[in-house]
């Protein structure tokens, strides 16, 4: 019996499960406050009466200059669920980071135009060699890949993403073209 109970505590150590709470709505502001996002969760099968998934939806939001933010667009995510983060640019284009549930997996980052229409999504594999994926640590339902010491953040047309191990990937809102700079820093 002893024996059982010292396995199954081994066990609990070698399987790094997540603990997920529920999603709440989000909300981002642009740099120079013009433009407003918010985030509603989506859905998932066998969580309402329809028995299908929801994805999560932005609202954008445009400052009208006297006191208040009008809505001028709304748009389905491609996270089932909900990113983990938002940022918006003054322009109204919108980056979603990961996904609810299960970060790393997927399109791990999203660029939508300011219509609304996705620009690029990007997959770990955009940032990673396959070599450099297999080194990144996991858990259940997670890759650890970003470097959480560092924020993310927008300057002019490029977003800067800090990643493990170390390193920060640069995505231009203009093309989506892809740099690693920083390859120094450690995380």
């Amino acid at each position: 019996m002893k024996f059982i109970a010292l396995l199954f505590l081994l066990i609990s150590f070698i399987i790094d499960a997540d603990s997920w709470l529920q999603p709440e709505p989000m909300a981002a502001l642009s740099a120079n406050a013009s433009i407003l996002v918010r985030v509603e969760p989506g859905v998932l099968p066998n969580r309402d009466a329809s028995n299908q998934p929801h994805f999560a939806t932005a609202s954008f939001f445009r400052w009208d200059n006297q006191a208040s933010y009008q809505p001028y667009q709304q748009l389905s995510l491609q996270n089932k669920v909900s990113p983990l983060f938002i940022y918006v640019s003054n322009q109204g284009e919108l980056i979603t980071l990961d996904n609810w549930y299960n970060s790393g997996h997927g399109d791990v980052v999203v660029l939508y135009k300011a219509d609304g229409s996705v620009l690029q999504s990007f997959g770990l594999s955009a940032f990673y060699s396959r070599q450099q994926l297999e080194k990144l640590l996991r858990s259940v339902s997670s890759i650890q890949w970003r470097c959480f010491e560092k924020s993310p953040y927008l300057l002019q047309r490029d977003f800067y993403l800090p990643i493990r191990p170390a390193g920060v990937v640069k995505i231009n809102l203009d093309d989506a073209s892809v740099s690693l700079i920083d390859e120094d820093q450690s995380c």
